[in-house]
Parts: structure tokens; sequence; C-alpha cells
């Protein structure tokens, strides 16, 4: 029964489109040129809103000064990464082995006191 409706509804639809395309190669297309192309709005009027509002938005922070402020955080904080002291290779993979090393003993130790915790827990519920 499903099944039957479903070849229907393809039969159906294949014969409009036969139609229209028929239709259209003889010029006597039901769809009007205007209606099947979207106009200037519907296609670039999105970009036009998000345009004007990026640019009131840069306008507004260039007329306060904050644009000034920024590129200033930039540069000082450019400045102040110069004068950090950056570790080694070898000094970096050193680290890297003591926080790895630590973090599986914290994770061995909060098993342990779990596993202790919960066989007390047995003992007085059993």
């Amino acid at each position: 029964m499903v099944l039957g409706l479903g070849a229907a509804a393809v039969h159906a639809a294949s014969n409009a489109v036969a139609t229209t395309a028929s239709q259209a190669a003889a010029g006597t297309s039901p769809v009007s040129r205007a209606a099947s192309s979207p106009g200037f709005w519907d296609q670039y009027g999105s970009l036009i809103i998000w345009v004007v509002v990026i640019l009131a938005v840069f306008l507004f922070l260039w007329s306060k000064g904050y644009l000034v402020k920024i590129r200033n955080y930039v540069e000082e904080t450019k400045e102040e990464l110069r004068k950090c002291s950056w570790p080694s290779v070898d000094e970096l993979k050193g680290s890297t082995i003591v926080v790895m090393l630590t973090i599986a003993l914290l994770g061995a130790f909060t098993v342990g006191v779990d596993w202790v915790l919960s066989m007390v827990v047995r003992l007085i519920t059993a």
C-alpha cells in the first residue's frame, strides 16, 4: 500500500517536471523570469547590512579612540613577551615529564582513596 503511494507520487512528480520542461522549451513557462531569479536585495541584502554594521562599529571605535588603545596594548604585549625568558627544548621536556608523573600519582592516589572508602562503606552497610 505505502509502496504504491510512493510510486504514484514519483510518477506524478516526473510528469510535472516533464510538463514544465516542455512548456519552458516552448516559451510558455508558467513561472515568470522575475519570480525565478532573485532580486538585488534578495541576493545582497544581508551582505550590505553586515558591511554597514561592521563599518558603524569601526567608526564608533575610531571616534572614541579605542583603536589606538588596542594598538598600544598589542605593542606593549609584544614588548613584554620579548623580555620573557623562554625554556629550552630540554627544559620543556623535563617539565612535561614532571607534570605527567604528578598527574599519574594524583590519579592513583584518588583511585586508592576511593577504593578504601568504598570498602569502608560496604563493611558498614553489609
